[in-house]
């Protein structure tokens, strides 16, 4: 007969069993996610690179990116992602002697370039009538 000493221990080991078993799905878990990005593909051989990211509210962002000698800032918002401007020059890299210059602030870089004139392509607005030119986002204009 099973005393209730009994029914505790084997209630105490399935529960043991319960928590290791738990316990390796999280670790594994853990373990997959810290390095699953180590084994892609190099920075050196990566095609686009992000520069810059800039939260403007929890779900809206300006992104800027490098794709092959070209620099591309994106708008992220729920409702979809959109090119903002192009620009022909990548920003150089700031170097040690130097200061940052996004440290003044990603919107104080965003103002010189746009004043500047840097190459910088304007991208069309859906409703914007004035420039009349479709872009395929793949950087061929019709």
């Amino acid at each position: 007969m099973n005393t209730h000493a009994d029914m505790w221990l084997e209630f105490g080991k399935s529960f043991g069993m319960l928590f290791a078993v738990l316990a390796f799905f999280l670790i594994a878990l853990y373990l997959v996610r810290r390095f699953s990005g180590r084994f892609g593909n190099k920075d050196s051989m990566a095609l686009i690179k992000v520069l810059s990211v800039h939260h403007l509210s929890p779900k809206e962002k300006l992104i800027l990116v490098t794709v092959q000698d070209e620099s591309v800032l994106i708008g992220v918002s729920p409702a979809g992602i959109s090119s903002l401007a192009r620009f022909d020059k990548p920003p150089k890299a700031a170097t040690a002697s130097e200061p940052l210059e996004t440290a003044k602030g990603f919107q104080n870089l965003l103002k010189k370039s746009l004043i500047k004139g840097n190459g910088v392509q304007r991208m069309p607005l859906k409703n914007d009538s004035s420039d009349l030119r479709n872009d395929s986002g793949k950087g061929e204009i019709s």
